[in-house]
């Protein structure tokens, strides 16, 4: 049940506050796991029965030994005269085992119970991610997802395990208050009073660790950034020769990430010392006071003392479970503001069905990223099926927000994009995902097989995927390689050239037979016989797939039936390469720069 993921970012959207209080949002995370919640509490309530009984007797049985009276015993208002030590001790042994037992069963369940919260967690973060729109998507900050998903989750889990660590003990010590009060009420109101001073008397710590966490997660989140530039970055780094510079910035960074780290650890540590020092003290306030008002009875004096270190002990894992739950509120913070963002943000998509794509319309289409500056301006044309169309202009003219329009990554915000005449966003999503297909300018390979790369998730069967290879010109250089099409590639593997990956991908665009087909620079990394193959490739789907090509290289354009030149967001023109030689500067320009003219 993905109650938190899935519920809770439905139905909240501000920004998480670090004003939140602790109780609410952790009861909230775990509001799904009641039953199991519940079933903790009781064994912890047991357990703490247990050891109430294991406590008493042990010592009420030594003392029956050490004075000579094996059968003479009182608990408080209660006798039990007549038992034998040997049964008692047997009751105190069978106290151990069930208490043994039942914390067995404690840790298997909160620690099942921590792994499954993980698992939704991470479960709604992918999906939602998944599920929002592209802005929402392209503009997360880099390592942002991989921290939260990883690291802020990860003390998420940590905080719902001693939560449930401190909801057990805190059981165990309401158990034997309830003991202590009946064998001496004195001593167990002073430790009920003391208990609830000590959390009083800590609170303006627990708010300090809490503001360390939230200096802490931003630094940590600036490292993650840093780490995933070095890595998308290396070769660079290399070729420069500035490692040694990166080092000292990673270096920096590290350092300051470690300082908090210090200052966090440092205040958890402060908070169990003051708090062990004050317990201490507080027994022997205890005592004090059973001297004084009580009576000195040998018996209930060692099992009041016994009982009272036990309950400290309880108390203070109670407390320490506080103060680092809300350490870990920001990391809650955080994993809350992207669930929300993410869902706020899905798009809205249609249910129409769409069995082929005859006719594609821009009617004054307008797109910004700001305000007060359209990447695309009241753009209008139309593209009938089958149709080849090149798209230039310089670079900032609106070329890759024109992908994304045409491929539904982005809305219009003005104007209307149509598809057979019916507005784009009226059909449904895994209609349009089965009929449009795109060729990025940078491959983007995944770490497994050639044939996965080209299947990429979808359902095509073998026959498919090597038809596709041969489409592109591929398929005769994989079965070359050792492992055919279960060579093993990836993002940065050496087992494939710059254009070997251009050309998988085109398979991979190809594969689903799309009736519109966009690609970015598609010929950018080929040489000149590659580029070949790749237009021999896309001129044997003219006239059945609708077909955009982006491009800066014109020798790609040779297939096109039309090219569309944008300056500055606006469409400049749209006609036949002759006429566009004829009257466009810009084509003119390109031809003349190429040595085409």
């Amino acid at each position: 049940m993905l109650t938190f993921g899935l519920g809770w970012a439905k139905r909240r959207r501000r920004p998480y506050s670090m004003s939140s209080a602790v109780r609410p949002s952790m009861w909230r995370l775990l509001r799904g796991h009641r039953s199991v919640l519940t079933g903790l509490a009781a064994m912890a309530l047991l357990g703490g029965f247990a050891e109430s009984v294991m406590l008493v007797v042990i010592v009420e049985a030594a003392v029956a030994l050490t004075t000579q009276h094996p059968e003479s015993f009182a608990v408080g208002p209660i006798s039990l005269n007549g038992l034998h030590v040997s049964f008692l001790l047997a009751v105190a042994l069978a106290a151990i085992v069930l208490r043994f037992c039942l914390g067995l069963g404690l840790a298997w369940g909160s620690a099942s119970l921590t792994a499954k919260i993980q698992t939704e967690l991470r479960l709604a973060l992918f999906r939602t991610y998944i599920d929002a729109d592209w802005p929402t998507q392209s503009s997360e900050r880099e390592g942002r997802l991989q921290q939260i998903v990883g690291l802020e989750v990860d003390r998420i889990a940590v905080a719902v395990l001693l939560l449930v660590s401190g909801l057990a003990a805190a059981c165990s010590l309401v158990v034997l208050v309830g003991a202590a009060l009946i064998i001496n009420p004195l001593a167990a109101g002073a430790l009920a009073a003391a208990v609830c001073g000590l959390f009083l008397v800590l609170r303006p710590l627990t708010r300090r660790v809490r503001r360390l966490a939230n200096a802490r997660s931003a630094e940590e989140l600036g490292m993650a950034q840093s780490l995933n530039e070095l890595v998308r970055t290396a070769e660079e780094i290399r070729v420069h020769g500035v490692g040694d510079e990166e080092k000292r910035r990673l270096g920096v960074e590290t350092t300051q990430v470690s300082a908090w780290i210090t200052r966090i650890n440092f205040s958890n540590l402060s908070i169990s010392n003051v708090y062990q020092a004050s317990a201490l003290g507080l027994i022997v306030l205890a005592l004090f006071i059973v001297e004084e008002f009580g009576t000195a009875d040998v018996a209930a004096t060692g099992t009041i003392v016994l009982i009272l270190l036990r309950a400290l002990a309880y108390s203070q894992q109670v407390q320490q479970a506080y103060h680092q739950v809300s350490e870990r509120l920001t990391s809650l913070g955080a994993v809350d503001d992207r669930l929300s963002s993410y869902r706020s943000a899905a798009p809205v998509v249609g249910e129409a069905a769409l069995a082929e794509i005859d006719r594609l319309d821009f009617c004054d289409v307008s797109y910004s990223y700001k305000v007060g500056y359209k990447a695309v301006d009241t753009i209008s044309f139309s593209v009938s099926r089958g149709e080849v169309v090149g798209v230039v202009g310089p670079s900032g003219a609106g070329k890759s927000t024109l992908v994304q329009l045409l491929l539904r990554l982005r809305p219009p915000d003005e104007g209307h994009y149509f598809v057979n005449g019916r507005d784009a966003s009226d059909f449904a999503a895994s209609d349009w995902s089965r009929l449009v297909s795109f060729l990025p300018q940078e491959p983007k390979l995944i770490a497994s097989s050639v044939r996965e790369n080209i299947r990429f998730l979808r359902d095509v069967d073998n026959g498919g995927i090597e038809d596709a290879a041969r489409v592109a010109h591929l398929h005769d250089e994989i079965l070359s390689w050792s492992d055919g099409y279960e060579t093993v590639i990836g993002p940065r593997a050496d087992a494939i050239s710059g254009g070997q990956a251009q050309r998988l991908c085109l398979a991979r665009a190809l594969v689903s037979h799309p009736a519109l087909l966009i690609l970015d620079e598609p010929t950018s990394a080929l040489d000149p016989l590659s580029e070949h193959y790749v237009q021999k490739a896309l001129d044997t789907l003219r006239g059945e797939t609708t077909i955009f090509i982006i491009a800066h290289r014109l020798s790609t354009l040779s297939i096109c039936d039309r090219i569309l030149v944008l300056m500055d967001g606006r469409l400049e023109a749209m006609e036949t390469r002759e006429h566009l030689a004829s009257h466009s500067g810009f084509y003119q320009d390109a031809l003349r720069l190429s040595g085409l003219l």
